[in-house]
């Protein structure tokens, strides 16, 4: 190997260090504030699956599953668009199933989101009537407001990395 061959794979290893360091050294902030989103947006999710799960038994646990489910993802999606401050992207250098679509289509993010709310509320509402069929419509139509934002604005590998 010539010199100037030797010194363009050095180069190479330097930049390719450089960058695996770069992404390893990403701000403890981002890290917190990525970290933080995707349990609360996994809380929620689980909470979800909870209520849908009870719906299927005999005998639905309206106390001790639904009505504390339906708070939580109530309670946390009062806070569902303060998760995604500019900068908490994968340009951040950590690992984040939100696509940078989220950022750039701004307005129709807020929307959606404000979607998620809307139907947390309606559903947490539902959980304290008891009423089942109203139940069901509503878990559907929560479902539904994730989903939306899911298929815009989260990343295809979260489901293969994820999902069995």
């Amino acid at each position: 190997m010539s010199a100037s061959g030797f010194r363009c794979v050095a180069i190479a290893v330097c930049v390719a260090f450089g960058l695996a360091f770069w992404r390893a050294a990403a701000d403890p902030a981002a890290v917190a504030q990525i970290k933080s989103r995707q349990d609360k947006l996994r809380d929620m999710g689980g909470a979800l699956k909870a209520i849908n799960d009870e719906l299927k038994k005999r005998r639905i646990d309206w106390d001790n599953t639904v009505m504390p489910n339906a708070q939580t993802i109530k309670d946390r999606s009062g806070y569902l668009l303060n998760w995604f401050p500019r900068g908490s992207g994968p340009e951040s250098g950590v690992k984040t199933y939100a696509l940078p679509a989220i950022w750039q289509n701004d307005d129709d993010f807020v929307t959606l989101g404000k979607l998620a709310q809307v139907e947390a509320a309606k559903l947490n509402q539902v959980a304290l009537s008891k009423d089942a069929n109203a139940l069901k419509a509503e878990v559907e139509a929560m479902g539904k407001a994730c989903k939306a934002c899911h298929d815009s604005y989260r990343s295809p590998d979260y489901t293969k990395e994820n999902d069995n």
